[in-house]
């Protein structure tokens, strides 16, 4: 008996440590703004830079701030970007697009052979006298291409950058927010601690002059918010935009021009 209150008494020892060592999930949510107001704006759920023969769209909002972007070709013509030539700059440091990676693919096929013969003149029927098997495997080296075509009236989306990976310490603000008190501060774009954008080089045609396209954001507001408040519930809507009656949970702050850390207290 004395024995078995011991193992009760330790059992609930561990829980209550387990319960302990848990950690709560915590969301910094950051708020940019294009450095130029007057060049990017928000249509269909998209960041969208209108330059005449071309369409640049942004949707930051993914963990860790999505860089990437779709760039829409509006011309008659094959829009070529010139990747050897576009950067990703962060803080004024440019990364390049370009890498002159390559991969190898492999493919493999089975072919079965059958031989078959009729069992006599009268019936069509057949038996297997003999079967077999060959595999074959390839190997096919694939190169990236320092350009990319684009044809006439068509988007290629192009990503490989996060623009944030770690959550930032915020003096005198409380990295454990409590639910519905989301704790934050506001910058500008002169003391904003991220600034970032794109930088891209493309011609009209393949012997066309170089055009360039530059969009810089800066991050103009970070706020942490408890774990438990980073969603709401709402109502589904169909295609068409109306309401139905399914509720469905949905992250707050969704806006093409914010992004979200997660991060463990």
């Amino acid at each position: 008996m004395k024995h078995a209150r011991i193992l009760f008494l330790t059992a609930i020892a561990c829980g209550c440590l387990a319960v302990g060592c848990s950690k709560t999930t915590y969301y910094q949510v950051y708020q940019t703004n294009p450095v130029d107001g007057s060049q990017c704006e928000q249509k269909d759920g998209k960041l969208c830079h209108e330059a005449g023969n071309c369409l640049v769209r942004y949707n930051f909002f993914d963990e860790n701030g999505d860089a990437g972007f779709w760039f829409t070709n509006n011309t008659d013509s094959v829009v070529y970007v010139n990747l050897a030539e576009t950067f990703f700059i962060l803080n004024g440091n440019a990364n390049d697009y370009y890498q002159a990676r390559g991969w190898t693919t492999t493919k493999s096929s089975t072919i079965t052979i059958s031989k078959q013969e009729r069992k006599n003149k009268k019936k069509t029927s057949t038996e297997n006298l003999e079967g077999t098997s060959t595999s074959e495997m390839k190997a096919s080296q694939v190169t990236e291409r320092a350009v990319a075509m684009i044809p006439p009236h068509s988007t290629k989306y192009f990503s490989e950058y996060r623009i944030s990976t770690r959550e930032m310490e915020l003096c005198g603000v409380k990295d454990t927010p409590k639910r519905g008190k989301p704790l934050g501060l506001s910058f500008t774009v002169d003391n904003s601690p991220l600034t970032f954008g794109n930088y891209v080089t493309y011609t009209i045609g393949a012997k066309g002059n170089k055009k360039h396209i530059t969009d810089n954001f800066y991050v103009s507001e970070i706020i942490n918010v408890n774990g438990a408040a980073m969603f709401e519930t709402v109502r589904a809507t169909d295609a068409c935009g109306k309401e139905s009656g399914e509720k469905v949970e949905r992250m707050r702050y969704s806006t093409p021009d914010r992004f979200y850390i997660v991060y463990k207290r």
